[in-house]
């Protein structure tokens, strides 16, 4: 049970962390507390204000790779009617798959006929037609070109991922900075100590 008019310890942590990073004359903070407190918000206004521009500038990088890609796709692959050579087998119970691998043979748009296993209806029997893609070059089997949703998708995703490579910059250059600034801390502490132990030592009590 918390007493009224205390704060919350969430909210006791945040006006801690508030009142040690803030600027002030307290006579106990040393020049690297400033340093540090002016380094962490610096680094957070710079890739602040960068950040819009890397994440716009990676997101119309990938769309324009995704539609390039999508384009030599469309001019490289084709679709052709594969004939199936066996009955496509039955599948029981539920299946997240609408097809089953089912031989059939094919012909390519050059005139290359080929063999091998083609997704079809379960159930389909012998010499039932289905579209595949294949590539102009061998008639082998191909994946359909990219579509411009999927193009989206992968503009979307170069997003998120330079928010979070902005975000993990943050955490590294400012544990990096804390790092160096505590090994200078501890030189000081220690050179401190070194100073002031004799005189401590002679005290009478």
């Amino acid at each position: 049970m918390r007493l009224s008019g205390l704060p919350s310890p969430q909210g006791w942590w945040l006006s801690r962390v508030i009142r040690g990073a803030r600027l002030d004359r307290n006579p106990l903070r040393r020049a690297t507390d400033r340093i540090e407190t002016c380094l962490l918000v610096g680094l957070f206004a710079v890739l602040g204000a960068v950040t819009p521009f890397i994440v716009r500038g990676a997101s119309d990088v990938s769309y324009a790779s995704a539609l390039h890609s999508r384009h030599e796709q469309q001019a490289t692959r084709h679709q052709v009617r594969a004939v199936l050579t066996a009955d496509a087998p039955q599948v029981s119970g539920y299946t997240l798959n609408t097809g089953v691998l089912t031989p059939a043979s094919w012909a390519s748009v050059t005139g290359v006929h080929r063999w091998g296993s083609v997704p079809a209806v379960p159930g389909s029997s012998r010499g039932t037609v289905v579209t595949v893609w294949t590539d102009d070059a061998t008639g082998n089997l191909d994946s359909p070109p990219l579509t411009m949703a999927e193009a989206a998708g992968q503009a979307d995703a170069a997003m998120v991922g330079s928010v979070a490579g902005a975000g993990l910059a943050y955490v590294v250059g400012a544990g990096l900075a804390v790092h160096l600034l505590n090994r200078r801390r501890i030189a000081a502490w220690e050179a401190d100590w070194l100073a002031t132990a004799p005189a401590w030592n002679r005290q009478r009590w």
